[in-house]
């Protein structure tokens, strides 16, 4: 399908009681089941599914690939879809599951993508869909599931659809309401927006439109007009953007900024002052988290849910939920979607990044009714890398708790290499948000910088003679850190997080019980994953000293099984030093 396309188009046998049984008996043993390590109370969460079978994304690791910045196949400077073909073994060696593309479609670029134009076509800057069908080819060789953007809350003001709304006469045109008009208000004779709302972008959300005669709603840039989800035609042509991309073999689906997905219905209406910051959940309460979000998502669950019926191969549907109240996570869930926990991401903001906050944060994303699986994740395209918004020396200890934490941990390309993002302040910005509220310390270039793969020109993501779409800085020490280096120096960020993806296989590691032990360390996070006599300890040093720990209570014995810094001689389970930064994972044996 074409942007351009206007035609409108068991539980009844002895197994089960059996099994109930089972379950009922392991559940009163896992209740009554208490360790010396906490008090009366236990902090302990445990929601696993009971359902047969795993599907594969609750046993990977997402990594999440930025294509204009990931590897460039052709000379021009920005990374391709050839490029990430390219590179497919390497997640192989990284022990990675599945990658998740951000946006390739057909677009002007005034958001890199995120402003799509056509969703059906790959844009030639990233290659043709010739290319993209390789992709999914070489990937499946590999056994690399593939997770693509998918962008619905808005369009391009350059897309087809945009072009026949503007030009409707009147409402006998299907295009007629398939985006958000108003007419706007005559104040002292002179017309105005309907309304105070704001754009995510900052400044008026309404953009007048001469052609159409009319204020059209944006909730992020004024090129990327919001379709009206009220609109059954947006809703079908917006199905059929589902199935072409299932029919192309992609393993699952990252929505892009489903809580902008409706406004209220009365555009009548203002909001409140102080309403400012589009990503705070108890802000925009005319303009995000509406209630009738939920049954889109269940609509686009169920047409997947037909292509997993089909070939019996689960899909995964992830929604980017910035900024929602925790009653609106469990909705996402119960529309069959799981959403993105995001609190860790601004944790040095919120809380300074300390070990009792990550704690807290923990706790929130994990405190889920049975059955629903967490989704962790701590960097992303929109945020800075983690060595610049925590401190470069504790990458590994981050990384430690995201691929250790329960559920589906989401890396962003590069914080495996513990990069830096690039240093641009001398530089006129790339990103449009800096651009449109002309302050650059709003840039995300930083963020977006190359990936650096190893010592050679470039670092190996661009033979181009004029550099790199946004240049490799010297702060980012890309001659050290990048893959080919890493990738022979034992104990390298790269080395542990390998090592990391190996050992959350364990059984251990699967299931989405975790417990804080009562422990009076306030700089060291502590928690236990697993049962029985397969649990492991984990315990990261988040403050800015060394510090201590006594643990001897956990176990009659314990042995180390993994450590971000080199360890010399047996644990003294009562007095074990951890450095600044450092995060060590231990075998509690009975």
């Amino acid at each position: 399908m074409g942007m351009d396309d206007k035609k409108l188009p068991f539980c009844e046998s002895n197994k089960c009681s059996c099994l109930v049984f089972v379950f009922v008996v392991a559940g009163i043993a896992a209740v009554v089941c208490v360790t010396f390590l906490v008090d009366d109370v236990r902090d302990i969460y445990d929601h696993d599914g009971k359902a047969a079978g795993t599907p594969w994304w609750k046993t990977t690791i997402i990594y999440q690939i930025y294509p204009r910045s990931f590897q460039d196949s052709n000379g021009d400077g920005v990374g391709d879809l050839q490029g990430i073909i390219s590179r497919l073994s390497y997640f192989n060696y990284l022990n990675v599951g599945a990658i998740w593309l951000s946006p390739f479609f057909t677009s002007p670029m005034k958001d890199f993508g995120y402003d799509v134009s056509n969703y059906t076509e790959v844009d030639p800057l990233f290659g043709n869909m010739n290319d993209f069908d390789n992709l999914m080819k070489e990937a499946k060789s590999k056994g690399i599931k593939v997770i693509i953007d998918f962008v619905p809350n808005h369009t391009s003001n350059e897309s087809i659809w945009f072009k026949h709304s503007r030009n409707a006469k009147d409402s006998s045109d299907p295009f007629w309401d398939f985006y958000i008009w108003n007419k706007g208000t005559m104040i002292n004779g002179t017309r105005a927006p309907p309304n105070n709302w704001e754009s995510v972008f900052e400044g008026s959300a309404w953009e007048w439109d001469n052609v159409r005669g009319a204020y059209y709603y944006h909730a992020f840039l004024a090129s990327q007009p919001d379709l009206n989800y009220r609109n059954k035609r947006v809703l079908e042509k917006m199905d059929e953007v589902v199935r072409f991309w299932m029919d192309k073999g992609v393993d699952g689906l990252r929505i892009d900024a489903i809580p902008h997905l409706f406004e209220i219905a009365n555009q009548s209406l203002d909001e409140p002052k102080g309403a400012t910051n589009g990503f705070d959940e108890n802000l925009h309460k005319y303009l995000k988290n509406q209630p009738e979000i939920y049954s889109v998502v269940k609509r686009w669950r169920a047409i997947l849910d037909t292509y997993e019926a089909k070939d019996d191969n689960s899909r995964f549907l992830l929604a980017e939920t910035v900024g929602i109240p925790h009653e609106a996570r469990l909705k996402y869930y119960e529309a069959g979607s799981v959403p993105f926990f995001f609190n860790l991401i601004p944790a040095e903001d919120k809380c300074n990044a300390t070990a009792q906050c990550f704690k807290t944060l923990i706790k929130d994303g994990v405190n889920l009714t049975e059955g629903l699986w967490p989704n962790f994740v701590i960097g992303n395209h929109d945020n800075r890398r983690i060595a610049d918004r925590i401190g470069q020396e504790y990458v590994d200890a981050m990384n430690m708790m995201l691929l250790t934490l329960p559920g589906t941990p989401t890396t962003y390309y590069g914080e495996e290499l513990g990069m830096r993002g690039g240093d641009y302040s001398r530089m006129t910005p790339r990103d449009p948000y800096a651009i449109t509220s002309h302050d650059p310390t709003k840039s995300r270039d930083s963020e977006r910088n190359p990936m650096q793969w190893d010592t050679s020109l470039f670092s190996g993501f661009t033979n181009s003679s004029q550099g790199p779409w946004l240049p490799i800085t010297i702060n980012t020490e890309y001659m050290k850190v990048n893959v080919e280096i890493e990738k022979n120096k034992t104990g390298s960020s790269l080395d542990l997080y390998r090592t990391l993806a190996v050992l959350r296989q364990n059984e251990a590691f699967k299931s989405t019980n975790i417990d804080f032990p009562k422990m009076n360390v306030m700089n060291v996070l502590i928690y236990i994953r697993g049962s029985g006599t397969n649990r492991y300890l984990v315990a990261l040093n988040l403050g800015e000293e060394n510090d201590g720990i006594n643990i001897a209570g956990a176990a009659k014995n314990a042995t180390l099984t993994f450590s971000t810094k080199p360890r010399q001689g047996s644990l003294d389970l009562s007095n074990i030093q951890l450095k600044i930064g450092e995060g060590i994972i231990v075998h509690l044996v009975e």
